[in-house]
């Protein structure tokens, strides 16, 4: 079961990163709460079959409009984020019982997405060493990121279009302020103790702008925990995989202004999502 959504994952569905990458940790050992959490997956993945990632030559309205600012796929942009601690952030119940958790649960979840005429890269993956500050944890999130993005940048140089797609410095999105400070060497001394080799991040300034955007409507969100608001779950889903036979207001009023070229107030047009 694990494989199979592990491949749908790493192909044409990022919304099954997240609980995939959790899934994984117990293939060897998995208790029968995992193999209930793997079957309501599928249940998911059958309930959704008709989503998937699409490219298009135009702006992808769909995230320009979640992140009400627009969001200029023709371009490399990446958008990073990282939770800090465990992944669930839910308030305990009284009538929950103190659960012990593994080591490994401590170590913040890292997720990114870059897009390039659509998602052509995503990742959820753990972190190896244990963050002590939210800043620590947005900061190794947005060193992956930069790795991806300058993985994807040599390929774009080799086949010769960086005049076409390289025109302009790459933008990646945190939302983090204390993390996008210091990616512009405006760092405090409480951030001393951060591995030398995360200035790699600072080093591609050059090339790189990283920008901040607000936490609730951060894409990359839904690779760095599990999401216990199902609709903020679907919003967030909505601007990464589409469907064929969606019949989505924002997206036809979006175009219909990019036709007319009327500039759209975007910040305004998040209350036309239909979520179905």
């Amino acid at each position: 079961m694990v494989g199979s959504l592990l491949w749908l994952s790493q192909g044409t569905r990022p919304d099954l990163a997240t609980i995939t990458n959790m899934l994984a940790k117990y293939q060897s050992y998995p208790t029968p709460k995992h193999i209930e959490s793997a079957k309501y997956a599928i249940k998911y993945v059958k309930g959704s079959k008709s989503l998937g990632i699409t490219f298009d030559t135009e702006t992808d309205l769909n995230i320009s409009s979640f992140v009400h600012f627009p969001i200029k796929t023709k371009e490399i942009t990446g958008i990073a984020d990282a939770n800090w601690g465990p992944q669930d952030q839910s308030v305990p119940r009284q009538t929950d019982k103190p659960q012990e958790l593994d080591l490994f649960k401590s170590r913040s979840l890292s997720g990114h997405l870059i897009t390039l005429h659509g998602p052509v890269h995503w990742s959820s993956k753990r972190q190896k060493i244990t963050a002590r500050s939210s800043c620590e944890a947005e900061i190794y999130a947005t060193d992956e990121c930069v790795k991806d993005i300058l993985h994807l940048r040599n390929i774009v140089k080799d086949l010769d279009l960086q005049n076409d797609l390289l025109k302009h410095k790459i933008k990646l999105f945190n939302d983090n302020m204390a993390c996008v400070q210091w990616s512009k060497n405006l760092t405090t001394k409480g951030l001393r103790y951060l591995q030398i080799r995360e200035n790699a991040v600072r080093e591609n300034k050059e090339w790189l702008d990283i920008k901040h955007v607000q936490g609730k409507i951060n894409p990359s969100d839904i690779f760095s925990k599990e999401d216990k608001d199902p609709a903020h779950f679907i919003k967030m889903r909505n601007t990464i995989v589409h469907s064929p036979f969606s019949n989505d207001r924002v997206v036809f009023t979006a175009k219909l202004a990019v036709i007319n070229n009327v500039e759209m107030p975007l910040a305004n047009s998040q209350t036309n999502i239909q979520i179905t």
